[in-house]
C-alpha cells in the first residue's frame, strides 16, 4: 500500500514538473523581451516581430488589433486565470509606457471571455490593478464601471419575483464578498441596482422586495437608506402612506436582529432611527424618556403620591423620566423594552399578571402596574398618535390610563385592559413618548 501511495505521489510531481516546464518554455520570449531594458519603443518593436514570427509558425491565429494585442490574446487564450499571468509579467516590465500598455490591452482581452459576465471576477481583477501605480486612471475607472454595471445586473433578481422563499446564491457571494470591501462600492452598485429596478417595478414593489436580499445588517441598513432617498419614494401621491408603512416594515425587521446595535455603524443606525416615527425613534436614541397618556397633556407616567402602584401624575421631570433597556424576545427576536426609574435608580414600570386577560369579563380594568425593583419586559406597538404598551410575555393586557373613573384621590391609578379591547379604549391605551433626556 505504501509503495502505490509513493508512486501516486511521484507520478502527480513529475507531471507539475512538466507543466511548470511546459509553461515556462511558452512564456520565455514575452518574459524576455519585457525583462528587456531598451526603450518602451524598442521593446514594443521586439512584440511586433515576436509576434511576425508567431504568425509564421501558426501559434496565434486570425487578425488582431495590434501585436501587443496578439501577443496577450495568445497568452490568455480565453481563460481568465491566464489573466493572471500577463498582470504578473506586466508588472514586471521595465518601464510604466509598456506597463501601461500591457494592462490596457489585457482589459481589453479580458472583456473577450465568459467570466467577464461574473463581477467578482471583475472586483478582483480590479483589486489588483489598484495595488499598481503604474495603471491609467482611466483603465481603472473603466474596470470599476463594469464592475458596477455587472454587480446591479446579477441583484436585479430578486427584484424580480414575488417569491419570499426564492434564494439567490450568486447574489449572495456578492453581497458575502463586498462585507470586506468599503460601503461605497455598495453604494454605486445600489444607485445603478435602483435605477433600473424602479424603471421597471413600482416603488411599492421595490420596498417589499427588498426583504428578498440576505446580506449583511450593515449591507441592509444602507440598502434601505438609499431606497429611501430615491424621488421615486418622495413623490406625494395617494400610494405615499402605503410607501411609508412599507419602507417602516423593513425597517422595523432590520430593529429586531438582535445584532443590530453591535453590527451597524452608530452613524447608519442613527439615520435608521431617523426614518421612524418620533416616539418610536425616542426609544433607541434618547437618554432618558417621559410617557405621556394622549388624553391629557399633564399625565405622565411614574409611582403614584402614595403608594408603589403607578400613576398618570403631573409632569414631573425628575421623577418622570425614565432610562430605556431594550432586549429581544426569546421565541421571535422581536424588540421589547423595560422603563428604569431614573429617580429612584431602582425600580421599574411593571405590570404584574392579570386574571381579567384570560376570563370572559368584558370592559374591565385591572389597577396591576407597579414601581417594582423586578425588571417588567412591554411591547411596544406604534399607532398614529402614539404608543401603546403591552405586556410582554402573554400581550394579552395593554397599558392604559386617564380614566377619572378609576382615579382615587390623589391616586390617578394607570391600569390594564384585555388587549382585545384595545379598539374600544384607543385614547385611553395610547401614549406619547417624550425626550426627557436633559432631566436631571
Amino acid at each position: 500500500m505504501a509503495v502505490c501511495v509513493w508512486l501516486l505521489l511521484v507520478l502527480a510531481l513529475s507531471a507539475a514538473l512538466d507543466i511548470g516546464r511546459s509553461y515556462s518554455n511558452n512564456s520565455s520570449k514575452l518574459l524576455a523581451v519585457l525583462n528587456a531594458s531598451a526603450p518602451a519603443s524598442e521593446v514594443l518593436f521586439h512584440i511586433d516581430v515576436w509576434t511576425g514570427e508567431a504568425d509564421m509558425a501558426g501559434a496565434l491565429r486570425g487578425p488582431a488589433a495590434s501585436n501587443l494585442e496578439s501577443v496577450i490574446r495568445s497568452e490568455v487564450s480565453g481563460d481568465w486565470k491566464r489573466g493572471q499571468v500577463v498582470l504578473q509579467l506586466a508588472n514586471q516590465a521595465r518601464t510604466p509606457e509598456l506597463k501601461r500598455a500591457i494592462y490596457t490591452g489585457l482589459w481589453k482581452e479580458l472583456q473577450q471571455t465568459k467570466q467577464i459576465y461574473d463581477p467578482l471576477k471583475i472586483f478582483d481583477f480590479y483589486d489588483q490593478l489598484a495595488l499598481n501605480s503604474d495603471v491609467p486612471p482611466a483603465l481603472l475607472e473603466l474596470v470599476h464601471r463594469a464592475f458596477i454595471s455587472r454587480s446591479a445586473q446579477l441583484m436585479e433578481a430578486p427584484f424580480h419575483t414575488n417569491s419570499r422563499t426564492a434564494t439567490f446564491p450568486l447574489v449572495d457571494s456578492l453581497l458575502h464578498r463586498l462585507t470586506f470591501s468599503a460601503l461605497d462600492y455598495l453604494r454605486d452598485i445600489l444607485e445603478a441596482l435602483y435605477d433600473a429596478v424602479l424603471a421597471l417595478e413600482t416603488p411599492l414593489s421595490v420596498v417589499e422586495r427588498l426583504g428578498n436580499f440576505t446580506g449583511s445588517l450593515t449591507q441592509l441598513a444602507l440598502a434601505n437608506l438609499q431606497l429611501l432617498q430615491r424621488e421615486e419614494l418622495t413623490r406625494e401621491d395617494a400610494s405615499a402612506e402605503v410607501l411609508d408603512l412599507a419602507m417602516q416594515d423593513n425597517l422595523r425587521r432590520l430593529l429586531e436582529q438582535p445584532n443590530f446595535e453591535q453590527e451597524v455603524d452608530a452613524s447608519l443606525r442613527q439615520q435608521i432611527y431617523a426614518q421612524l416615527p418620533l416616539d418610536e425613534q425616542l426609544l433607541y436614541t434618547a437618554r432618558k424618556v417621559c410617557i405621556r397618556n394622549v388624553t391629557d397633556s399633564n399625565a405622565y407616567i411614574y409611582e403614584c403620591p402614595q403608594t408603589y402602584l403607578i400613576c398618570s401624575n403631573a409632569r414631573d421631570p425628575k421623577k418622570a423620566a425614565y432610562y430605556v433597556q431594550r432586549g429581544h424576545s426569546l421565541n421571535d427576536s422581536r424588540p421589547q423594552f423595560a422603563f428604569y426609574s431614573a429617580f429612584w435608580r431602582n425600580r421599574y414600570i411593571l405590570m404584574e399578571p392579570s386574571p381579567l386577560a384570560a376570563s370572559n369579563a368584558t370592559n374591565a380594568i385591572t389597577k396591576n402596574v407597579y414601581s417594582r425593583a423586578n425588571i417588567s419586559w412591554w411591547r411596544v406597538v406604534y399607532r398614529n398618535g402614539g404608543v401603546s404598551f403591552y405586556d410582554a410575555a402573554t400581550e394579552n393586557s395593554v397599558l392604559c390610563g386617564g380614566d377619572p373613573i378609576h382615579f382615587d384621590g390623589l391616586e390617578r391609578h394607570v391600569y390594564t385592559r384585555k388587549a382585545s379591547e384595545f379598539a374600544a379604549h384607543r385614547a385611553e391605551c395610547t401614549w406619547s413618548v417624550e425626550d426627557c433626556s436633559d432631566a436631571a
